[in-house]
Order: C-alpha cells, then structure tokens, then sequence
C-alpha cells in the first residue's frame, strides 16, 4: 500500500503473550505490504517482541496505527517512527555555517553573524535560544555597573553573538542543547 510519497518507517511491537492478538496483529502486518523483517511476526511477537521496517506514506502510517489498535494491542506498546525523522534538523539546509562545523567534526570554528551582532539577545531570542539569550541580556543592561562599564559590557555582548551566534544555533537545532 505504500505510495509514491512514502518513506520508510520502524515499527516495534512488543512480546504478545496472547495467541489471539499476536495472530491478528500478523494479518494486520502482512496487509501492509513487505516488511524488511526476518522471522514470522507471530513467531517473533510471541518471544520478544517484534521491530519491522516499512514502506508507508503518512495517511497509511495513521491507518496502520489504526489497524493495529484494532486488533487489542495496548497503545502504549506500539511504536511507529519515521527513520528519516532527524532530517528536519538537517544542517546543511538551515544554515551554511552549519557545514563548517559539520566538516570540523562538529566542533566550534569562529565565524560571523551580522544579525547576531546587530540584534544580539534578540536575535538568540528568536531563533529559540531564550536561556543563553536570557544571559546576555542580562550581562548587557546590569544596572549595578558603572555607565562606562555597562556599555563596554554591552559591545563584548555584541561581538560575542556576532562570533558565536551561528555556532550556538549549531548547538540548538543539531546537538539539542542551548549551553556551552
């Protein structure tokens, strides 16, 4: 059933102690289309549980989900994932310096952001980054320094998002981390 927008999925299921339910969840599987699986699904479901690769399109994903609870497996067992599912956090598309980073092994080199430096905290703020972005605001507008010192303050904020803005995105959308 799998059509031309389909991508493959993985689908687990876990150990089905009832005959039952591990039968209907096989004819269930075997509507669906080939599996890259390897033992017989009822075989599989009745031992340890069972983790099968499948083409679907999303609307089948759903139907599939849908047919599955059908046949009396407990919702909370079934899991179904795209494999492509880190795509949306793909860095090549997103950024360009993410590149650079990625070529490096993922670790920091010193590039330049202009928005970063011309927008500093708000900038951090709108690409998500609200804890970091928190930080240097607050390093920014300290009223307990001096005049001279905040404003000295407030231009290494600047430069300091200026020069790491990109790689702190890097951090967000690759690593899922907003700190150092």
């Amino acid at each position: 059933m799998a059509d031309r927008s389909s991508r493959s999925y993985e689908l687990r299921l876990p150990r089905l102690a009832d005959a039952r339910v591990r039968a209907a969840v096989a004819a269930a599987l075997a509507r669906w289309g080939p599996a890259e699986a390897g033992p017989d699904p009822s075989e599989a479901l009745g031992r340890t549980g069972l983790v099968v690769r499948l083409p679907l399109g999303d609307a089948d994903a759903a139907a599939l989900l849908r047919a599955l609870y059908a046949t009396g497996v407990a919702p909370t067992g079934v899991v179904l994932r795209p494999l492509d599912f880190g795509a949306a956090r793909d860095p090549a598309g997103s950024n360009p310096s993410f590149a650079i980073f990625a070529s490096h092994g993922g670790r920091f080199v010193r590039t330049w952001n202009w928005k970063a430096f011309v927008f500093g905290p708000l900038w951090y703020f709108q690409r998500g980054l609200y804890a970091k972005g928190l930080v240097l605001l607050g390093l920014s507008v300290w009223p307990f320094f001096g005049l001279v010192l905040t404003a000295l303050m407030s231009v290494a904020v600047l430069l300091y998002c200026g020069l790491v803005g990109n790689w702190d995105d890097y951090l967000l959308k690759v690593k899922g981390t907003q700190w150092w």
